[in-house]
């Protein structure tokens, strides 16, 4: 018998008990939960296809059951077999089409800033510590965080990378096993950011940023950041996906995204189709400090004039437009903005 947990009913009044369980961390038959290493490069070399080696290991690989690093055998199959017929066939989370995911929608729509903070941590590669429970069952989950995390790392979704006893407590470090799996907290993360967003009142934003008060976008923005997850904290594409999902629900309002404008790609254009309204262009950048997200600020509205990205908009009939430099230091904002007549 095989499954994520251990039988949830054991008793010596009935006709199934005394039952042996071998769970993830036991070092019995554990090559066998997925291909070893010496598998994948059989199969890649069978297919000629032995260059994808660091793909398929940064994709599928860093399982850790009991002594042994194993791979996601049905991922690595799916995307072997993609190979065999495009040798330049691009790696997928297939793993995701054959599960909900609910688990982890559960963690991030559960979580407190405590553990929003420990889900950060693990996007970024590092690692988090909890005590292991081997005996929770189903029923268990939701009792307790520790069982919530416990049920992550038995089903997958968290690797093992190490093991401690304290007194008589046994304590796992945990980490996210591959590429494959984080994709699956980022894409879970963001389609709860964007359910979160359309129950949130925005119309203070919406306001500050067309009206062009910048002190208050920056407030509204600022305070949505804090309770976000930043689920690519210090990289531009989180806080543009960040923006990007803000702004999806300004109904009557263009919202385009890294398109050609002047000598470059702008981030984000926000437009009217009313060419009595002021568009605004939104350029962002990362700040490794916060003292220094005001020069951040002021190089994204250099971009915007020397990149000439409002050059297309009096061609569509606009007269102004309110150009943002947007700087971001983790879930910190700085908001500056110029006001141009076009000519």
């Amino acid at each position: 018998m095989t499954g994520c947990l251990r039988i949830s009913k054991e008793s010596i009044f009935t006709g199934l008990n005394n039952l042996e369980i071998n769970s993830i961390l036991a070092d019995a038959y554990d090559e066998h939960f997925g291909f070893l290493q010496t598998e994948v490069d059989e199969m890649l070399a069978y297919y000629d296809r032995s260059e994808q080696v660091d793909t398929v290991k940064a994709w599928y690989d860093g399982y850790l059951f009991g002594q042994t690093e194993v791979y996601n055998p049905w991922s690595v199959i799916n995307y072997v077999k993609a190979l065999a017929v495009n040798e330049h066939a691009l790696p997928a989370p297939h793993w995701k089409n054959t599960s909900s995911n609910t688990i982890v929608k559960e963690l991030v729509e559960r979580a407190d800033s405590a553990v929003k903070s420990e889900i950060e941590q693990l996007i970024r590669g590092e690692v988090i510590e909890k005590p292991v429970h081997e005996d929770i069952t189903y029923a268990d989950i939701y009792t307790s965080e520790d069982n919530l995390w416990n049920f992550l790392f038995f089903t997958g979704y968290l690797k093992n990378t190490g093991l401690r006893m304290i007194d008589d407590v046994r304590y796992i470090s945990l980490a996210i096993p591959n590429r494959e799996v984080r994709y699956i907290y980022n894409s879970t993360i963001m389609s709860w950011f964007k359910e979160e967003v359309k129950t949130k009142n925005l119309t203070f934003l919406y306001q500050a940023l067309l009206e062009g008060d910048a002190q208050a976008f920056q407030k509204e923005l600022s305070a949505l950041l804090i309770h976000s997850i930043s689920y690519m904290d210090g990289r531009e594409e989180f806080y543009h996906g960040f923006l990007l999902g803000i702004l999806e629900n300004l109904k009557d309002y263009l919202v385009q995204s890294n398109r050609e404008g002047g000598l470059g790609r702008y981030d984000i254009a926000v437009r009217n189709l009313d060419v009595t309204k002021t568009p605004v262009i939104l350029e962002l950048k990362i700040s490794d400090t916060y003292k220094g997200m005001e020069a951040a600020c002021e190089a994204a509205l250099r971009q915007i004039e020397d990149k000439h990205y409002n050059d297309w908009l009096p061609e569509e009939g606009y007269t102004e437009v309110l150009d943002y430099g947007i700087a971001f230091f983790k879930k910190q904002c700085k908001v500056k903005l110029v006001r141009k007549k076009l000519m």
